[in-house]
């Protein structure tokens, strides 16, 4: 995953029931667990990827930039992640020999305060999961 500065750790994902911390922790339903780190940055990735497929080849690719990995790996973290999220697990939706979904619509907290992304708030990046603040530019 891409350099994490001080703000994308401390972001929070919420989704469902449930907040994925910036420290790797999975909290909701009564439950706080810290996922391990594969499974965290593949659920952040598709948290952030806006309900868009992110293919087999791109979370392989952001997942485990430095390493030569199978398509066995992720298959793996994806039952681990389907697993934690137990009645939730349908939020991740397999599209057949192409990747993975996140079905659910995700909001963004950085320390106290809940980011709506209105207004030019706050951006998630759909790639690497960093979060910017203020007017997004495109080009």
């Amino acid at each position: 995953m891409a350099a994490l500065n001080d703000r994308v750790m401390t972001a929070a994902l919420v989704f469902s029931r449930w907040t994925l911390h910036g420290d790797g922790r999975l909290t909701g339903n009564d439950m706080d667990t810290q996922l391990p780190p594969k499974e965290w940055q593949v659920l952040r990735l598709l948290l952030v990827s806006g309900g868009r497929l992110m293919t087999k080849d791109r979370l392989l690719e952001l997942a485990w930039p430095h390493g030569d990995v199978s398509e066995e790996s992720l298959t793996r973290c994806i039952y681990s992640l389907r697993k934690y999220l137990k009645a939730d697990k349908g939020l991740i939706k397999t599209i057949y020999g192409r990747g993975y979904r996140f079905t659910c619509s995700v909001s963004t907290e950085v320390g106290e305060a809940r980011l709506s992304g209105q207004g030019g708030v706050a951006h998630v990046c759909s790639a690497c999961g960093q979060v910017s603040h203020g007017q997004v530019s495109h080009g």
